[in-house]
């Protein structure tokens, strides 16, 4: 029998390291569904068989990146994979100059404040200012949520070939009974949000919030990221944002953008 499955692959390049990929699928398989996983676990989800996965185990324990308990025999990530996003954090001009400005947005708003970037299909939060702290999840940098319905000011940016591209190839999971799948509906909302400078999200990926983002822009206009202001459903509506939420966020993005 083959030591290990062949991996579908995309990357035909003949530099292209295979084990390597394999051993990050084993690393990668720890996510917020799987903290801790069993040798046969990982085998399951990364399709591996469990004479790889024992190998890439004992090298990534080895090398600081996992723990295992020694009488559950279970693996998590330990506090090394940290050191990875912490250099990423701190040497990113971007999250050096977003920061401050996401401070005041968030001081002159009272309301949470993001920096996301579009990441594959995903938005990713590279800096999450919560207003109050009532779920963990609220708190944490690298967060993805999918583009379709949290991305909208950024793929408000892109061509409408490219955005109705990567809303059609999206797992379009309707994350809450609010969320917008419909790639058409999809689509109107990105032109909306083309239209105003900024886009409204209501409910559609925790219920009772709001999100009001636009896009952040270099002085050559390159598409950086994104800036999020996350408020109470009920407090905000369409006017209110548009008197007041709007032009906050607007600022910010212009403020972080005319530093590029």
């Amino acid at each position: 029998m083959a030591e290990e499955p062949a991996v579908t692959d995309r990357r035909p390049d003949p530099l292209f390291v295979h084990s390597l990929q394999r051993a990050l699928m084993v690393l990668e398989a720890f996510d917020s569904t799987a903290r801790n996983l069993s040798l046969s676990d990982l085998s399951r989800k990364t399709g591996l068989n469990k004479s790889a996965v024992q190998r890439f185990l004992f090298t990534w324990e080895a090398l600081g990146y996992l723990e295992k308990d020694t009488d559950t025999k279970r693996y998590s990530l330990s506090p090394k994979v940290m050191s990875l996003s912490y250099h990423y954090l701190k040497d990113k001009r971007l999250v050096e100059i977003a920061t401050p400005v996401l401070l005041e947005m968030r001081k002159r708003t009272g309301c949470a404040s993001y920096l996301g970037i579009l990441y594959e299909q995903d938005v990713m939060y590279l800096i999450r200012l919560p207003q109050r702290f009532i779920l963990l999840e609220s708190t944490l940098a690298g967060r993805r949520v999918p583009a379709f319905c949290g991305g909208r000011a950024l793929l408000s940016c892109l061509p409408q070939n490219s955005a109705r591209s990567l809303i059609e190839q999206s797992i379009r999971t309707q994350l809450t009974p609010f969320t917008i799948t419909d790639s058409e509906a999809n689509m109107r909302a990105v032109r909306q949000a083309a239209e105003l400078g900024y886009a409204v999200s209501r409910q559609e990926q925790l219920i009772g919030e709001v999100s009001v983002s636009a896009p952040v822009l270099s002085s050559g206009g390159t598409l950086l990221a994104a800036v999020y202001i996350s408020a109470d459903n009920n407090e905000w509506d369409d006017s209110r944002i548009a008197a007041e939420l709007a032009p906050v966020v607007l600022k910010a993005a212009s403020d972080i953008g005319r530093q590029f």
